[in-house]
């Protein structure tokens, strides 16, 4: 069951691809003639905002509007033959003036367009990448006693993921004694991060020393006593080893420096 709001939008999200979007689509059947007709949506003309650009695009990626045409019209007629209509109610006519007739069927277009593709990509980040790195995360902080004694420093040995929202979520409901301190991920050679203190902030629990700070290469592997270092960030917020091995002693004597 879901803990929290994001959890309830990311389970809505994910039901809604897979009703929208599934994989595999029934072959079409053959329709009757008169069942051939190009279906209708209607919402209102002039200046549109983003949820009616966007109900016409979701309307447009479901089976029976695929090919649908937009009518935008306040004609209570035209909209009366619709098969859809969207964002339109009683009329109310805050403001009215002669830039009315400025033609804005393509910014419409453009605007549904937009709003889909922003929606179906982050609906597709959702359900391919921040789910799935839920369980990544969690399985990361249950083992991560078997990297370091101290159960400060968690390792995503699979790569970087959408790490950050289920780390803090796992922290509390699994009641952890200690605060993580660092996450190691490989990137080609291997990363030490630090965990910031909250989700929307960039400042951390715990800096990497100061004295490795805008180092690389030998002149940091000779500072630090650690080989193999590749940098530390002037600001200390991460820094880079080889080897995994290399990043996690970086990463303890940060603990203990």
């Amino acid at each position: 069951y879901p803990n929290n709001k994001i959890e309830m939008l990311c389970m809505f999200l994910l039901l809604l691809h897979l009703f929208l979007m599934p994989e595999d689509p029934p072959p079409k059947r053959p329709w009757p003639e008169e069942l051939l007709m190009v279906p209708k949506i209607g919402t209102h003309k002039g200046t549109f905002h983003c949820h009616e650009a966007l109900a016409c695009y979701l309307l447009r990626i479901m089976e029976p509007y695929s090919n649908a045409e937009i009518i935008r019209t306040r004609d209570p007629q035209l909209l009366a033959q619709c098969d859809v209509v969207v964002y339109v109610g009683g009329k109310y006519d805050r403001l009215i003036t002669a830039m009315s007739s400025r033609d804005t069927e393509a910014g419409f277009k453009k605007a549904m367009e937009l709003t889909g593709i922003e929606f179906v990509s982050q609906l597709d980040f959702y359900h391919r990448s921040w789910l799935p790195a839920r369980a990544l995360v969690e399985e990361a902080i249950r083992t991560r006693f078997q990297g370091d004694d101290s159960g400060e420093v968690v390792i995503l040995a699979q790569g970087g993921c959408p790490w950050k929202e289920h780390l803090f979520q796992l922290e509390q409901q699994l009641g952890l004694e200690k605060q993580i301190k660092y996450v190691l991920y490989p990137d080609q050679s291997w990363r030490i991060l630090f965990v910031p203190m909250g989700p929307n902030t960039f400042q951390n629990r715990l800096s990497l020393p100061e004295d490795w700070r805008g180092l690389h290469s030998d002149d940091l592997s000779s500072v630090s006593g650690i080989p193999g270092c590749v940098f530390v960030h002037a600001s200390g917020f991460i820094g880079g080893n080889e080897t995994q091995g290399g990043a996690l002693e970086m990463a303890r004597k940060a603990l203990t420096s």
